[in-house]
């Protein structure tokens, strides 16, 4: 894989944007930009132009990286030297958060990901692939991440980076479900805890209101809700627009319905599915990514 296709800042910003290339209302705020703002920092990291001693952000090595975002933060980090800390940091790129934004979709309109359609930004490719790069296809970030947290594999620097910023942020449901999180918890905070400066600067993601991922993902809710979550993901995976579209186990006001919430609460979770043809609710199998969605019943 070619890893300097796409820096981290850009791809944390692709999973907060639909097909038509919009931002999810969610991540149309300022927490996105302290997002966007840590992720850079954590970036530069990665490449080992910065340091940080838990409290202030030191410059490394200065020579450019070639990355036009990175390499602008960079000059400013090495004008200010050694004497601004790592929050400060952060509130001072999340005020320019909206030119990190406009810059982030100039760069992957120009790499392909993105294209620009009668004034709309779209996703070049209609199944969220990245272009083909040194004969190499890209792997979409979220498949990846997910591939990573669900195996045992080693992940790869800027992987662990990039979970490190979800893990700390309200990123990580756009990538995993409310049951994958509690079932995988223990593994996404081991990667998490591998990227050393990232736990500094996560410590202050989670200073800017946003919850960690512990405090938000295992609130009490009830099953209405937890199904509604459930359906609201069906309904954008598989682009259903209209409610009436839905199969009767999953669509307020039938029968099923109410049969489905008795499942629900039985439980604990949503992340179910149902045969139309036996009648029978099951949990979902992740090794198949909801395989098993009902077309009707």
């Amino acid at each position: 894989m070619n890893n300097n296709f796409l820096n981290i800042p850009e791809e944390i910003y692709l999973l907060s944007v639909n097909e038509n290339g919009e931002q999810y209302r969610d991540f149309k705020s300022e927490s996105f930009d302290v997002v966007l703002a840590s992720s850079i920092l954590m970036d530069l990291a990665l490449h080992h132009r910065i340091d940080s001693d838990q409290k202030y952000i030191i410059p490394d090595k200065t020579e450019p990286t070639g990355d036009k975002l990175l390499d602008g933060v960079m000059e400013e980090i090495v004008d200010w030297g050694c004497n601004r800390k790592i929050e400060d940091w952060i509130s001072h790129l999340s005020i320019h958060g909206q030119y990190f934004r406009d810059e982030i979709v100039k760069s992957l309109v120009k790499k392909g990901v993105l294209k620009v359609e009668d004034e709309k930004i779209l996703w070049f490719f209609s199944k969220r692939k990245y272009p083909i790069v040194d004969d190499t296809e890209l792997e979409e970030v979220q498949t990846r991440i997910r591939t990573l947290v669900f195996s045992k594999e080693l992940p790869e620097e800027a992987d662990i980076v990039i979970i490190s910023v979800l893990a700390h942020s309200n990123l990580l449901r756009t990538v995993f479900t409310h049951h994958e999180i509690g079932v995988y918890k223990d593994r996404i905070e081991e990667i998490a805890k591998m990227d050393f400066i990232g736990q500094a600067i996560a410590s202050i993601i989670d200073s800017y209101e946003m919850p960690g991922f512990l405090n938000s993902i295992f609130k009490k809710e009830t099953a209405e809700e937890l199904l509604q979550e459930h359906v609201s993901e069906l309904k954008k995976k598989f682009h259903v627009t209209n409610d009436d579209n839905l199969p009767e186990w999953i669509r307020r006001g039938t029968e099923q319905y109410e049969k489905t919430l008795e499942y629900v609460r039985e439980k604990g979770h949503a992340d179910i599915t149902f045969n139309p043809r036996t009648k029978e609710y099951s949990e979902l199998n992740y090794d198949f990514y909801y395989h098993n969605f009902a077309s009707g019943a």
